[in-house]
Formats: C-alpha cells, structure tokens, sequence
C-alpha cells in the first residue's frame, strides 16, 4: 500500500509525540515516587525522634507512680487532649469526673462508661482561673500519681502514630510531665512533692512581649 510522503510524516510526527508524552509522564511518576518516598522517611524519622526510650519511660513511670499529688497547671485544651487520651474523654469545659448527681434543676448528660480508666477527679480538683469573661482558658488540675502514670503511659504512645501533629504534641507534652518526674529524689523526705505546682505554658522572651 502506498502511503504519501506527507501522511508518512504526519504518522511519524503523530508516533514521536506519544512517546514523548509516555516519556514525561514517567518522569512525573517517578518524580511522585521519590517524593513519596521522602515524605515517608521523613515522616519515618519524625516519629523516631519523638518516641522517647522504653527503659526511660519505664523508671519515669515508677517515679511517678509514688507521687502524693501534684498541681498541674495548664491550658484546658492541653489538659483535654491529654485526658482523652489517658481516660478516653474529656472536654476543656469539664471541671470534674465524677458524675455530679441528679436534681430537678439539673440533669447530666455525659456517659461515665465513655472513661476507659476512672481519672477520680471529683468537685474542686479542677479549677478555671482567670475571673468570669476574662478568663483565657488556664486551670489548674490536682493530679494523682495514679493520674501522672496514666498520662505518661498514654503520652507515651502517642509519638508512634502516623499523625506527625498527634506524635509531636504527644512527645512535647510527655516531655514536659517528665522535666517533673525528674525532679523527684526517692531518697528525700517523704511529702516534699506535695503541693508543687508545675506549669505547662512555653512562653516567648520578655523582650519580644510588646504591652
């Protein structure tokens, strides 16, 4: 069959454009891959970095397991985001555990069988500082050294998940409950804990605070 020197051009033209769109989409698959590859390894490494070492975490818990109380204070989103994991629910509005009981003018809502462990913070555990609407969300939480366990231990799995903003607040909130256990000496007088007040609240330099 004869083909007209034109026509022959134009199927040749036709065939070398396919493959040099086959050959760019390869490239920007490839290209994909190995974006796909370092975001994961980063997100690998990331999550590495976060976790903290099974044999520190485990004399950070029994330090913390003799603890008497604490007093914690910090924003009731933190708090929130750690109870829920620690006792599987909580919101930053909540000023106790126990199920307050019910009166005619008041009714609870909130199902008790949501916590996986009981956090035992009854009345008066818990308060909002800061005075009516210029309250900005601080309060301060009396914590058992049942509590602190717990919140170690979730805490501490927290940095392993694959939500790289999860891992890092897990991993920087399990940090600073640490800087407090590694406060405390088993070898001092019994009740020096008692009553220490430790803040949850990073804060920037005086010097870049404008008033």
């Amino acid at each position: 069959m004869y083909l007209a020197p034109s026509y022959r051009r134009s199927s040749a033209t036709s065939s070398f454009c396919h493959r040099r769109i086959d050959l760019i989409e390869l490239e920007q698959w490839e290209q994909e891959k190995r974006w796909r590859e370092e975001d994961r390894a980063a997100r690998q490494k990331a999550i590495a970095e976060n976790a903290a070492g099974l044999a520190v975490h485990n004399e950070s818990v029994r330090a913390a397991a003799s603890v008497s109380y604490l007093t914690l204070i910090c924003h009731e989103d933190t708090w929130a985001f750690m109870a829920i994991r620690a006792f599987g629910q909580w919101k930053p509005e909540w000023t106790q555990s126990v199920k307050p009981p019910i009166t005619p003018s008041y009714a609870p809502t909130w199902e008790m069988t949501k916590f996986t462990v009981n956090p035992n913070l009854p009345e008066g555990r818990i308060k909002k500082l800061g005075p009516g609407l210029t309250r900005n969300g601080m309060q301060q939480v009396i914590l058992s050294g049942h509590n602190l366990t717990q919140l170690l231990s979730s805490l501490h799995e927290g940095p392993k998940e694959e939500d790289i903003s999860a891992s890092a607040r897990c991993s920087r909130l399990y940090n600073k409950l640490v800087e407090f256990v590694d406060l405390i000496d088993p070898d001092a007088e019994a009740g020096q804990t008692t009553g220490v007040t430790y803040r949850i609240d990073d804060s920037v330099d005086a010097a870049h605070v404008k008033r």
